[in-house]
């Protein structure tokens, strides 16, 4: 594995591949201080923008792939939604509580996997609608 730059990666631990807009959005390496943020503050998006922050302080590239403008977010009713139709699948998605965590992440990669789709995660409309063809 190597960053888009073509270097080698420097230290050490362990690191994780984070897609928060699926296989069409960007990519993040995160290693051990992102997983020190997390746990100050453990939202993944203030997390990002923090390792971001520091990344570009330091002189690295800002983020350089694109997200996918075109998809819309899911309301909280949608989303809750979504974690009733995964959880009458027994996909356990956890809670119906209209919060799209790791539980609800993975049942979606279930579903997506089921359905020859690739399973990046990524809760989308178009996915809710899939969801709602098989009621």
């Amino acid at each position: 594995m190597r960053p888009l730059d073509g270097g080698e990666l420097s230290g050490e631990g362990t690191a994780s591949i984070l897609v928060l807009a699926g296989h069409r959005g960007p990519a993040f390496l995160v290693r051990d201080n992102f997983r020190a943020i997390m746990r100050y503050n453990p939202s993944t998006s203030y997390s990002l923008a923090v390792a971001l922050l520091a990344d570009r302080m330091t002189g690295k590239p800002g983020v350089r792939g694109g997200w996918p403008r075109e998809e819309q977010a899911l309301s909280k009713d949608e989303r809750i939604d979504l974690q009733q139709r995964l959880a009458s699948l027994g996909l356990e998605p956890g809670a119906a509580d209209g919060i799209v965590g790791a539980n609800t992440r993975n049942a979606v990669r279930r579903f997506q996997t089921s359905v020859g789709e690739i399973p990046d995660g990524f809760a989308t409309k178009a996915l809710l609608d899939r969801l709602r063809q098989r009621s």
